[in-house]
C-alpha cells in the first residue's frame, strides 16, 4: 500500500509513486475460475504477487494471465477481494445456455511479512515491488501506474 506519495507523485494520481514515496508491499492470492457464478467457489490456486497497489496486481493479471488481451473484462475491486473477468456472450449447446468465461479472484493476504515464507514449489510467484532494469539517466523517480 502508498503509504504516504511524495508531492510530485500525489499531483499525478493516486495510483502512482516512486521510491520517494513511503509504501509497503502487500501480497495477493490469485484464483483462477470458469464461469460468472464461479467467482465465490474456491478455485484453482494460480500462484502470489507482491506488489504496492491493488491497481498493480489488476494490471498485471490484465496484461499476462489474459490470452486476448482485447477482450472486455469485467473488473471489481473492494477492499480485500476482487476479480477480473471476461465479458462473453452466452451460447446455446443442446438447448443450454452455457458460459465459459475466463476470471481471475485476488484476496489481499493479511497475512504481511509472513507470506513470504510460504513455499513457492507449486505456486507462481511475481514480485512486483522490484524496479525494471532501464537504460535511462533517471534517478529512480519512474512512476509506476
Amino acid at each position: 500500500m502508498i503509504i504516504q506519495q511524495c508531492d510530485s507523485c500525489s499531483k499525478k494520481g493516486k495510483n502512482v509513486y516512486c521510491n520517494n514515496c513511503i509504501k509497503e508491499a502487500d501480497y495477493f492470492d490469485i484464483y483462477k475460475y470458469y464461469g460468472d457464478n464461479n467467482r465465490f467457489d474456491k478455485g484453482e490456486s494460480v500462484g502470489r504477487i507482491k506488489a504496492y497497489t491493488w491497481h498493480d496486481t489488476i494490471e498485471y493479471i490484465k496484461n499476462n494471465l489474459f490470452h486476448n488481451r482485447s477482450n472486455n473484462l469485467n473488473i471489481n475491486c473492494e477492499k480485500d477481494f476482487a476479480y477480473l473477468e471476461e465479458k462473453t456472450e452466452p451460447y446455446i449447446i443442446d438447448n443450454d445456455t452455457k458460459e465459459e468465461s475466463l476470471g481471475y479472484k485476488i484476496h489481499l493476504n493479511k497475512k504481511g511479512s509472513e507470506s513470504e515464507s510460504f513455499s513457492l514449489r507449486d505456486e507462481n510467484f511475481w514480485d512486483l515491488t522490484i524496479a525494471p532494469i532501464t537504460n535511462s539517466n533517471n534517478s529512480g523517480d519512474v512512476a509506476h501506474t
